[in-house]
C-alpha cells in the first residue's frame, strides 16, 4: 500500500512539539531532539517507506519548499478554496479568516483551519476520526497536476479564479480537504503553502536515513526527482542500513 499522509503528520506534530515549546529549547536541545524524533520514525515506518512509499512524494511532502512546483496559491486563495469545499456558514468563514487579524494570536492558516474543521466535527458527532486514508502520493498527484496548469510566470497581481478553467484543479483541491480530519487538514494548509515554520525538519539526516548516497545526489543534483532517477539507476535499494 502507499504512504499515509498521517504518517508524515505525526512527524510533523512531534517536531511542532519541539519547536513551538514555551519556554523555548536551546537550540542544540531542539537539534537534537529533532534527530531523536527522525530517527524514531524512520525505524518505525522504514519497511512502509522501503517497500510502499513513492521516493519523490515522501521528500516533497518533507520538504515543500525544495520542490520546483510552481502555483498561484497564497493563504488568501487558498482560504477561498478550503471555505468553498467545507461548505463553511459565515460564522465558521469568519473564524478561518481570524489569521489575517494582526496580534490575534491564532496563529496561520493552517491552525484556523485545524481548529474550524473540529468545531464542526465536535458539533455533528462526539467521535473524531483519527487519522484518513489519504497518502503522499495522493498529494503528490493533486499538487502537480495543480502546478502543471499553471503558467510558470503568472502576472503579480493576476487573482486566481475559482471557477471556469480553475475550477477542476480548485476542486481537486478541495476534495482532499473533505477527505481529511483536522490535524491533516492543517498540515495539507502548511504544506501547499511551503511553510512548516517554525519546525525544521533535519534534511540531512532524512537523505541520510532514506539512503546513505542521497546527500551526496543532491550535491551534484538538488531536484529530488532528478536525484531519486540517478538512485535508481545505481540500483541499490533505499534504506541499505
Amino acid at each position: 500500500m502507499p504512504f499515509r499522509f498521517a504518517h508524515i503528520c505525526d512527524l510533523l506534530e512531534r517536531l511542532d512539539q519541539v519547536y513551538s515549546r514555551y519556554p523555548p529549547y536551546l537550540p542544540k536541545d531542539a537539534t537534537q531532539k529533532s534527530r531523536d524524533a527522525v530517527l524514531y520514525w524512520f525505524k518505525k515506518h522504514g519497511q512502509k517507506i522501503r517497500h510502499d512509499a513513492n521516493g519523490l512524494a515522501l521528500l516533497s511532502t518533507l520538504f515543500p519548499e525544495r520542490t520546483q512546483r510552481v502555483h498561484e496559491l497564497d493563504s488568501k486563495n487558498l482560504e477561498k478554496i478550503i471555505c468553498r469545499a467545507l461548505s463553511l456558514p459565515s460564522s465558521r468563514v469568519t473564524d478561518l479568516s481570524r489569521w489575517r487579524e494582526p496580534g490575534a494570536g491564532v496563529g496561520d492558516l493552517g491552525a484556523c483551519v485545524e481548529r474550524v474543521v473540529n468545531q464542526d466535527v465536535k458539533e455533528e458527532t462526539a467521535v473524531q476520526s483519527r487519522a484518513s486514508g489519504v497518502t503522499i502520493e495522493d498529494i503528490e498527484q493533486v499538487l502537480v497536476s495543480f502546478a502543471s496548469q499553471t503558467p510558470l510566470s503568472p502576472p503579480p497581481a493576476r487573482p486566481l479564479a475559482l471557477d471556469g478553467t480553475c475550477g477542476a484543479r480548485t476542486a481537486s483541491l478541495g476534495r482532499l480537504y473533505q477527505r481529511l480530519p483536522a490535524r491533516e487538514s492543517k498540515w495539507l494548509t502548511r504544506l501547499i503553502l511551503k511553510s512548516y515554520s517554525p519546525i525544521i525538519v533535519p534534511d540531512h539526516l532524512v537523505y541520510m536515513l532514506y539512503h546513505p548516497f542521497l546527500p551526496d545526489l543532491l550535491e551534484v543534483e538538488p531536484d529530488f526527482s532528478a536525484a531519486l532517477f540517478l538512485l535508481r539507476g545505481m540500483n541499490i535499494p533505499a534504506l541499505v542500513h
